[in-house]
């Protein structure tokens, strides 16, 4: 027994160093860095003018305060997504395949050039759709300015908050046996009564982790803030910490200062989280007995809800997409009602430069290693906080939160620096494995918890009995956790591979002039001021991110999972 005790503690020991390797390098970095006031080059030295700077700044004080203003689409977002959600799992509604499918869409889509589709639909002065309302004789003036704070949530509740919410929450819903839901209409309960009594108490620890995943990318959201909040001069802190990694000369005091600060709420959310989740043990809705998933049948308000949602797609999706399409066909981006406003070669020009080529192996390579070895890295991880007791194992659930307390330029930085000042590691800058690393840290956070929320409706019983039959763990861990996962391991996979194809803030620093992604060279052209070459990058991404959703869909059905 002391020797089962020992061996386990060491191996939790171990694996701390392995996560904590991983996973709180780049934050200690942050945090030092902080307190250092020396110059570019030089020995350290501890100083506080950073952390003082911070809190002198009105701009920077007004940048936190919007953040946190922002932060109001979260709760919107959980409320529409879990209603879509249990539509899709419980109810038949008619072209389900089409809404899910279309979510799936919204939410690999990049979110830089849908922005800029929904600009040439909502600008105050040339917007398609402020013109086309203008003709209307009771409207006097722009109707809607994108550059304001609701023009900032519509866009992040369309693009992102909401299509990622659904797309976590509905395979949860599915996995959840719906004889529970049955059981308790047929003690008399209503379905509003079912609903706040079983359905959503089964389903907090998913809901939660979607909730904390919205925040906390609420709380980093960068480039949607860094466009159409600059005219209206909207600020958040990550906006403001690019401010100050791009001034000259920078201001890494104050930026890994600010960056620090969100960094300790972030650490806070994460412990609540891991209190609550061990608090409330593992709520296991996949058990070893029968169990029924299938929606029930039609009814007739069914197609009226189908309609309002297909109707909210196309508007909030196919519409920015499409306008996007024909930006990229203008001789002048944007200007559809010049004379020989439409031309073809700027798709001609962009597919015969050498680094679009290169660009497209560059996004394939980083998007299948990055979400082949994060996938099987994360499930490991969450095996262990599920399933075993070993030493450490609530500090590992708090250590894997980590890489979400900085946004993606600073983590980018900080691994940068890392990789430069550490000797035999600089060798390393100019490959494509910086990028992978920095990737697959920053994806951990939703990995690890979306797998780990899956885990836990597995019941233990099942493993058990392979392991009572003489099964070791590799071959229960392949035979009989992954099969049972397997949805979401296709999610995390696709989310992973999706969220490589469209980063730009981790790897811009970190990747070398000679290593562009699809979304670096949409970035490039889009600084350059080739807004036309960049809008025809930003519908190749796109298009292949809906064959990315397409192969999913086929997948899904492969092992099963229907609507």
């Amino acid at each position: 027994m002391r020797g089962g005790v020992f061996w386990r503690g060491l191996g939790g020991a171990g694996f701390v160093v392995l996560i904590a390797a991983l996973t709180s390098a780049p934050v200690l970095y942050v945090i030092a860095s902080s307190f250092d006031v020396s110059e570019p080059g030089a020995a350290f030295r501890f100083g506080l003018e950073g952390w003082r700077d911070i809190f002198a700044s009105p701009r920077t004080l007004s940048a936190i305060e919007y953040s946190f203003l922002l932060v109001i689409r979260v709760p919107i977002a959980v409320v529409i997504a879990f209603a879509i959600a249990w539509l899709l799992a419980r109810a038949r509604l008619p072209g389900h395949r089409f809404i899910e499918l279309a979510f799936w869409f919204g939410f690999v889509l990049p979110v830089f050039p849908m922005m800029m589709g929904w600009i040439l639909l909502l600008d105050a002065n040339y917007g398609l759709l402020n013109i086309a309302l203008e003709k209307l004789p009771f409207v006097h003036g722009p109707w809607f300015s994108i550059y304001s704070v609701t023009g900032i949530l519509w866009v992040h509740l369309t693009l992102t908050t909401v299509p990622t919410m659904v797309i976590l929450l509905t395979p949860t819903l599915r996995q959840l046996d719906a004889s529970f839901e049955e059981a308790a209409e047929t003690c008399g309960a209503g379905a509003w009564m079912t609903l706040r009594r079983v359905t959503i108490p089964l389903l907090a620890p998913a809901i939660l982790t979607a909730f904390l995943l919205a925040l906390i990318r609420s709380l980093e959201a960068f480039e949607v803030e860094r466009v159409l909040g600059a005219p209206a001069n909207i600020n958040v802190y990550a906006t403001r910490i690019y401010d100050f990694v791009n001034l000259e000369p920078p201001l890494f005091p104050q930026a890994m200062a600010l960056s620090s600060l969100f960094l300790a709420i972030l650490f806070a959310l994460g412990v609540l989280y891991q209190a609550y989740v061990t608090r409330a043990g593992n709520l296991a809705t996949v058990t070893a007995r029968g169990m029924r998933i299938t929606p029930a049948s039609k009814a007739w308000w069914t197609y009226a809800v189908a309609a309002l949602i297909i109707a909210y797609l196309c508007f909030s999706l196919l519409l920015p997409f499409a306008v996007l399409i024909l930006g990229s066909f203008t001789k002048v981006f944007g200007f559809f009602f010049i004379k020989d406003a439409w031309t073809g070669s700027h798709w001609a020009l962009a597919l015969r430069d050498a680094r679009f080529t290169r660009a497209i192996v560059t996004s394939a390579a980083l998007g299948i290693s990055v979400a082949l070895s994060g996938t099987l890295l994360f499930s490991i991880i969450a095996w262990v906080l599920v399933r075993t007791r070993i030493w450490g194992r609530r500090l590992i659930g708090v250590l894997v939160w980590l890489p979400w307390a900085i946004p993606g330029v600073v983590l980018g930085v900080s691994l940068l620096s890392i990789i430069l000042k550490t000797p035999g590691l600089s060798a390393l800058y100019g490959t494509i494995l910086p990028l992978i690393l920095a990737l697959i840290i920053q994806q951990m956070p939703i990995g690890v918890q979306l797998l780990r929320s899956a885990i836990a409706q597995i019941s233990s019983t099942l493993e058990e009995a392979a392991t009572a039959a003489g099964a070791g763990f590799g071959v229960v861990f392949r035979r009989v956790t992954l099969p049972l996962i397997a949805p979401m391991l296709v999610s995390v996979f696709l989310l992973t591979f999706a969220a490589t194809l469209k980063d730009v803030s981790t790897i811009v620093l970190i990747a070398a002039p000679g290593v562009r992604t699809m979304s670096l060279l949409m970035f490039d052209f889009t600084l350059s001021g080739q807004l036309e070459a960049a809008s025809v990058v930003g519908v190749i991404i796109a298009v292949l991110c809906l064959c990315v959703t397409a192969i999913s869909f086929k997948l899904r059905a492969n092992f099963g999972i229907r609507s």
